[in-house]
């Protein structure tokens, strides 16, 4: 479906199968200083263009030099379709640096990509659809201001299609950009890249790769064309594979998923201190309450499971990271955490904890801040917004010696895990450092954080995280969640469109969950995507049951379909309510969020439509 005759005009303006795609004139190519003063490409004193032409494609070469106060600045954007498949790279440098601190580059313009049934399809999370006359404003404020790697864009694309046709954009140095959605009530759409230097320079390239397809193509296509582009680059390693190296992974599929709690300790520096009420701040649930709970849910016929256990450590959730051992003794200590892991396996159920190796907090035991990352500035950042209080981020850079140093600890006091959970790392921007002993860039960070996942791999324990994201899909088994955002335009799965069958997603049950769009359920988004269910860790009487009874359910469909491709989706209906999923071994749900109706059609035959 690739376009191998595309054609760059002299206005700047892209012809490919017989549609002319145009940028925005009204926002230009930008430099931002770090002052925050802002330089239209327009300008600049003088600017030369010239054709290119290279053996990979041919193109347009434009020199841009001269901004008031720094004359020696110089840099260069290349225009380039390549013969091969006929994308076009769109690619910034900066040639002369000039004394010039620059804080971001917005280049190239957005596209103009309008008209009727036209949609923009965007990677804010678990992917949404968002049209050019959607009647809300969308986009104003994006998680990390748009970072991505993060949260804002579990991957680094995004697309626009047309009646006529349809574009992805790739940012190919992600973890170095941000993008901006700009779509006010009613629209137009206009969504844009922004490059960011490393380290205080933009010392390498940044590049925006367009890759056009035809008329009658849609979100799907753009999902399929994603996941070629992540193939050749190597990125994704399915479960199958990850499985072959950590057979543990085989006993998590179709395991509902219940998150416990140990002990909280709030800190009066917290934003999450309780002022008016301190008996707040403070609880504790023994490791024993989740043994007996764990033995009766076996007694009910909950077969598979995985128990995420929360503040484990002597400190209590989200205090005095990495420092978090010994097992805390309120709970019942080595003996009592040994003893609820030896019942999991006893159970013939799955073992894993919550663990933190970025949030670097002052009052850890070892705490020193020589090993917090530092600005290019110099300056160490810090908040206090979590349970813990003041805190600072760890270097990556330490990040999988810490991890080593506990978890080595851990197993030699005989506690059997079978997955950890290291908090953020997909879900939270990349970091960098610009300390002299462990100086490390944005995509260094990454690389850290994915040897920690790689290490757990080695010592058979599954590596989760709190999202999901495409530059860990080489690395990551789970998560805890990868829902929609709050504001969401037609909420759509385009990362399970793309790596259903590298990661097992979880889902809560209930409407009203954070990340579950409204009207919706968990349910029925679990049904839909052939995800991990969560089980009550609270619930009794006959909500017990029924969530044990949707446990069951969804647990059969997950064995079948978890480590499958997502092969399609649907809109069954003009509302959107009724939603349609094929699965790679022939597998198809619908669901019907209106009704709340669901129908599981089996490669067998077998239908399921109740529980």
């Amino acid at each position: 479906m690739w376009n191998k005759s595309v054609r760059l005009r002299e206005d700047g303006a892209m012809e490919a199968y017989g549609r002319l795609w145009r940028m925005d004139e009204e926002r230009p190519g930008e430099l931002v200083l770090e002052n925050g003063t802002v330089y239209p490409f327009s300008a600049f004193e003088k600017t030369v263009s010239k054709p290119v032409s290279t053996g990979l494609g041919s193109g347009i070469r434009t020199v841009l030099q001269g901004i008031p106060g720094y004359a020696d600045f110089m840099c260069e954007t290349e225009i380039l379709v390549h013969d091969t498949d006929g994308h076009v790279d769109f690619t910034f440098s900066v040639v002369r640096p000039g004394g010039v601190r620059i804080r971001e580059v917005r280049w190239p313009a957005p596209m103009a990509a309008e008209g009727p049934g036209a949609y923009a399809v965007l990677n804010t999370m678990q992917g949404q659809l968002l049209p050019a006359d959607w009647p809300e404003a969308v986009g104003e404020k994006l998680p990390f201001d748009g970072q991505m790697c993060s949260e804002a864009a579990y991957m680094p694309w995004w697309g626009e299609v047309t009646k006529e046709g349809s574009y992805l954009a790739w940012v190919r140095q992600s973890q170095d950009a941000k993008y901006t959605i700009h779509h006010p009530a009613g629209g137009p759409t206009r969504i844009r890249v922004r490059h960011l230097p490393s380290l205080g320079h933009m010392s390498e390239q940044r590049t925006v790769s367009l890759y056009f397809l035809p008329a009658g193509s849609d979100y799907r296509d753009l999902c399929r064309l994603y996941r070629r582009l992540a193939d050749e680059e190597g990125k994704p390693i399915t479960l199958k594979e990850k499985a072959v190296r950590n057979p543990q992974l085989n006993r998590l599929l179709g395991c509902c998923v219940m998150h416990v709690a140990g002990k909280t300790h709030v800190s009066p520096d917290s934003r999450y201190y309780h002022r008016d009420d301190p008996e707040k701040n403070d609880s504790l649930v023994p490791f024993s309450h989740w043994e007996e709970r764990v033995r009766r849910l076996k007694d009910m016929g909950v077969d598979r499971l995985y128990l995420h256990q929360d503040g484990w450590g002597q400190p209590g959730y989200d205090n005095q990271h990495p420092d978090y051992l010994p097992p805390c003794r309120e709970l019942g200590g080595w003996e009592g955490m040994k003893s609820l892991s030896d019942t999991m396996q006893e159970l013939g159920y799955l073992f894993g904890i919550h663990d933190q190796y970025r949030d670097y907090y002052l009052d850890a035991p070892t705490y020193d801040p020589d090993n917090a990352c530092r600005s290019s500035d110099g300056s160490i950042y810090g908040h206090s917004i979590w349970a813990g209080g003041k805190q600072n981020y760890l270097c990556a850079s330490l990040a999988p010696d810490y991890v080593r140093r506990n978890f080595e600890q851990l197993l030699a006091g005989g506690i059997r895990l079978q997955a950890a959970y290291l908090d953020v790392f997909t879900c939270n921007e990349a970091d960098e450092c610009s300390h002299p002993r462990h100086r490390m860039t944005r995509k260094e960070c990454l690389a850290y954080r994915a040897r920690c996942f790689h290490y757990l791999t080695s010592r058979g324990i599954l590596p989760s995280s709190e999202e999901v994201n495409d530059w860990a899909m080489d690395s990551q088994v789970f998560c805890h969640w990868a829902p929609y955002p709050d504001v969401c335009a037609i909420p759509v799965p385009l990362f399970n469109l793309v790596y259903h069958d590298c990661v097992l997603i979880p889902w809560k049950m209930a409407a009203g969950e954070w990340g579950i769009p409204r009207g919706t359920t968990g349910f029925l988004h679990c049904l839909l995507n052939g995800g991990l269910p969560y089980l009550s860790d609270t619930a009794e009487g006959e909500a017990l049951e029924e969530n044990i009874r949707q446990v069951h359910l969804l647990s059969e469909l997950n064995l079948q379909v978890g480590m499958e491709k997502m092969v399609d989706h649907l809109f069954l209906s003009e509302d959107r309510r009724v939603q349609y999923t094929v699965f790679e071994g022939g597998t198809k749900v619908t669901v019907d969020f209106g009704t709340g109706n669901f129908e599981i059609c089996y490669p067998s035959g077998r239908t399921v439509n109740q529980l």
